[in-house]
């Protein structure tokens, strides 16, 4: 979540409702190579998929803020020329980049999803794929993208090295299948709900789901994200509130680095409904920075000196592209073949 500037802007979370306490990690002791502090981490990636990390102690974290900041301001000034303006830059299935209109998806409760996104490629901002015609306020601050990209990778190399750590992997392992520097699908999506009736004010804006890529970071200031606790039973009365904070960033778990890790480290079910309280008065916006394999890179499992556990005798490895294992998943996702459900990490029950 950004700074305290944009938490003082919109009324503040309320005290009444479901909330689920995800670990926190702070980014100044990781940097320092603490071992409690790896220890939390890896505890956090195998038990609940999820993760807030303070960045407010370290040069480096308030540095990711302040780019954070500048991309809440470029997804305001983007989505405030339009829905006329923006659907010139209308995504085409199944590709999600550009923008996608409200009434697009449908959600758990079978309604359509109010949300609108904005999604900004990553290769095209960087230069390591085709660039793209964006709308204007990404156009013009095509910079500070980059530096977003920059900085938040940067970011992430340390959490991954703790992590090589802990799954006995070769140093730079995780870091090397996720490169800033080679084309990928990884991406930044600029998030807008808007406020909504008070009849609707429990709506559904982003159905229920895992996150199909290696990593994911949320920066979010108003309330809606929720996780399904491990363990729990996929009703409404179990789902729990994440509350956002200053100077963090929520981290998940996605499941391509499950499938890496034999179910070693878990991905959890989240959804995002409308704002609770009070805050359902103000649009909700947030950045969701979607980490996704180079294209090179294969579904193979790591290899790691006793942690990551080799297939099964007579199973065979999974050795297709990550590419085509991600769009077979989201294929039979769709076609109803696969129900979207948390995945991997250590036998817990938080309910």
């Amino acid at each position: 979540m950004p700074t305290k500037r944009y938490f003082s802007q919109c009324p503040e979370f309320p005290s009444d409702v479901s909330v689920l306490n995800i670990p926190d990690i702070s980014f100044s002791e990781l940097q320092k190579d603490a071992e409690k502090e790896s220890e939390k981490l890896y505890n956090a990636c195998t038990e609940h998929g999820f993760f807030a990390l303070d960045l407010g102690g370290s040069e480096d974290g308030r540095e990711l803020l302040k780019q954070a900041e500048k991309c809440f301001d470029i997804g305001t000034e983007t989505f405030d020329l339009g829905s006329d303006v923006l659907n010139k830059y209308a995504y085409k299935p199944p590709s999600l980049l550009g923008y996608k209109a409200t009434g697009k998806l449908k959600t758990d409760d079978g309604k359509l999803d109010i949300m609108e996104m904005y999604t900004i490629s990553q290769d095209d901002i960087l230069g390591t794929g085709t660039r793209r015609e964006n709308p204007e306020p990404v156009e013009a601050h095509r910079e500070d993208c980059q530096e977003f990209f920059r900085q938040a990778h940067k970011a992430l190399c340390v959490v991954y090295s703790h992590l090589n750590k802990k799954l006995a992997l070769d140093p730079g392992t995780l870091a090397a299948l996720s490169p800033l520097d080679k084309p990928s699908d990884t991406s930044l999506r600029l998030l807008m709900s808007r406020p909504q009736p008070a009849v609707e004010s429990d709506r559904v804006t982003l159905t229920g789901h895992t996150d199909i890529g290696t990593i994911t970071m949320l920066f979010h200031v108003v309330g809606g994200l929720q996780i399904l606790p491990v363990g729990c039973e996929n009703i409404s009365l179990n789902w729990r509130y994440i509350r956002p904070r200053p100077d963090c960033v929520v981290i998940n778990v996605g499941d391509t680095l499950v499938e890496w890790t034999g179910g070693v480290l878990r991905s959890s079910l989240h959804r995002v409904l409308t704002a609770p309280g009070e805050q359902a008065s103000v649009p909700r916006q947030s950045l969701a920075y979607l980490v996704r394999p180079g294209h090179n890179a294969t579904m193979r499992r790591l290899k790691s000196n006793g942690v990551v556990p080799p297939a099964s005798e007579g199973d065979e490895e999974d050795i297709r592209s990550v590419d085509d294992w991600a769009a077979g998943r989201v294929r039979s996702i769709i076609l109803g073949e696969v129900k979207p459900q948390g995945r991997g990490g250590r036998s817990i029950s938080l309910c």
